[in-house]
């Protein structure tokens, strides 16, 4: 499933949003035998490190000939899922600092804290911000749940995982005023993305070298040329222990 044709139940596409794609290394239908068996899968294997599980699992479901999925629209989080019999998985969400209430205002107040040296600057005139923590947080949880697919022998051989963010030019990234923050960091093009061919049991036995391996991908794509490798290496295990 390429660039999605269907309607969608949520209007995800039309704001900013991520669009996460996983697919086997070869195609063969009905790998999973049942529907039931593919939402059984995507329940036991979701990430729940927050107050909000990856990919959220709602109330409202549906399905297909061969796929299962659910959706939520709820105070402006926009999500739509897919996973197929063949085992391919479609996620699409919103960018949470863009439609959420109250993240823009706060983004904005830390940026023009962190970078005030940078004079003449109308931050009201920025199209929007990304948080540089909940950027981590978020790709940890996509890999982590494609690892946990792995563990589950969902995956087996290489495993194309595609992350894009779509609708974020000129984004600027962040962070809260705990974290030393001086660089203007702006995304230059609309859409950034690609494609990460993993071995499963690579991805098994070491999720979070591979987060951060797109992690540093995107930001260097924002413009943050020189991430402390080590600093975010503590904020994904922190992260996945619960320490944040």
């Amino acid at each position: 499933m390429n660039s999605p044709t269907i309607d969608l139940p949520v209007p995800v596409l039309e704001h900013p949003h991520w669009r996460v794609n996983f697919r086997p290394e070869a195609y063969k239908d009905e790998v999973i035998p049942s529907l039931g068996q593919c939402f059984q899968i995507v329940e036991k294997n979701r990430v729940r490190l927050r107050g909000w599980d990856y990919p959220h699992l709602s109330n409202e479901i549906t399905q297909g000939a061969n796929w299962v999925a659910s959706w939520s629209n709820f105070r402006g989080h926009l999500e739509y899922w897919r996973f197929f019999q063949s085992t391919q998985f479609l996620h699409l969400f919103s960018v949470r600092e863009v439609m959420e209430e109250g993240w823009r205002s706060k983004l904005q107040k830390e940026a023009a804290f962190h970078l005030s040296y940078i004079k003449d600057t109308d931050w009201d005139k920025v199209p929007g911000f990304i948080s540089i923590l909940n950027f981590i947080f978020n790709v940890t949880e996509i890999i982590e749940f494609a690892a946990r697919l792995c563990q589950a022998q969902v995956y087996k051989g290489n495993l194309s995982i595609s992350i894009h963010l779509n609708g974020i030019r000129g984004f600027v990234l962040t962070t809260d005023l705990n974290h030393m923050w001086d660089v203007y960091c702006a995304a230059g093009e609309d859409r950034l993305g690609k494609t990460w061919t993993i071995d499963s049991g690579s991805l098994i036995a070491d999720s979070p070298q591979h987060s951060l391996d797109v992690i540093v991908w995107f930001f260097e794509r924002f413009g943050w040329l020189n991430p402390s490798i080590e600093v975010l290496r503590k904020d994904i295990d922190d992260y996945l222990k619960g320490r944040r």
